[in-house]
């Protein structure tokens, strides 16, 4: 799935500005992505079909631009580059923030074990349907297998989880096996680096609680790997989005 993403007037000052005013207990106290509020996102979920933005809290308003997700894309089956991206990885694949569980489903396919994880019931209510593996929960949580995953996801814009970047990739590198990688997707421009509060909104204006968020180019996402023990190992291009291999250091 693409994102569809319009930054605006933003660098790598503010995600560390946001960070140190808020704190870690603030950044992870809120809600969580796209519930509270009028739930547009266990809303959306089961229909598969229109499209939902994320956008700034009024306050952020005029700073940072909007993201939007075509529900379409992100029900669907994984794509073709998708796919290849996914051989390129050994298991077992963590997916953090699996959604409906379209990645769940390529991997079992292509017959690697897979878990997903997800704070959503509509999302892992899917993606078990879907014939994947998935549980309730936070990546900031205990979660099975700890230091036994060979791979981790962190797609379709999860590298925001949280609102801090850097704090994500170290959990994450956490529950990895030595030598582990990360697969995450990063965003345009390479320098773009933002944390802030979002609320998600569909079509006719429903909106969710707000919840802390983060977004990253693909040098601002190199950047806090590095500072979570990860190395880059490799950048790519598919079709527009732009992935990082990401490796845990011995």
């Amino acid at each position: 799935m693409s994102i569809q993403a319009a930054p605006r007037g933003t660098d790598a000052r503010d995600a560390d500005a946001f960070a140190a005013d808020t704190g870690p207990l603030a950044l992870f106290g809120q809600a969580l992505f796209g519930q509270g509020g009028h739930e547009p996102y266990a809303r959306s979920l089961p229909l598969g079909l229109g499209r939902l933005t994320l956008r700034p809290e009024s306050a952020w308003r005029g700073t940072i631009g909007p993201v939007h997700f075509n529900m379409l894309d992100w029900s669907a089956s994984a794509t073709a580059s998708e796919r290849e991206l996914l051989r390129t990885l050994r298991g077992p694949v963590l997916d953090v923030g699996c959604g409906p569980g379209r990645m769940l489903e390529a991997a079992r396919e292509l017959g690697l074990a897979s878990l997903g994880v997800d704070s959503s019931p509509a999302a892992v209510r899917l993606a078990t349907d879907r014939g994947g593996a998935a549980i309730l929960g936070s990546i900031f949580d205990p979660v099975p297998h700890e230091r036994g995953w060979g791979s981790a996801l962190l797609l379709d814009g999860n590298i925001g989880i949280g609102g801090n970047i850097r704090m994500l990739l170290e959990r994450v590198a956490s529950v990895l096996a030595p030598g582990g990688q990360v697969l995450a997707e990063a965003e345009a421009p390479d320098s773009l680096d933002v944390a802030y509060l979002a609320v998600l909104e569909d079509s006719d204006g429903r909106a969710s609680a707000a919840f802390p968020w983060a977004r990253a180019g693909a040098k601002a996402l190199a950047f806090h790997a590095a500072r979570a023990g990860l190395d880059t190992a490799g950048t790519r291009t598919v079709q527009d989005r732009v992935f990082l291999t990401l490796e845990r250091r011995p």
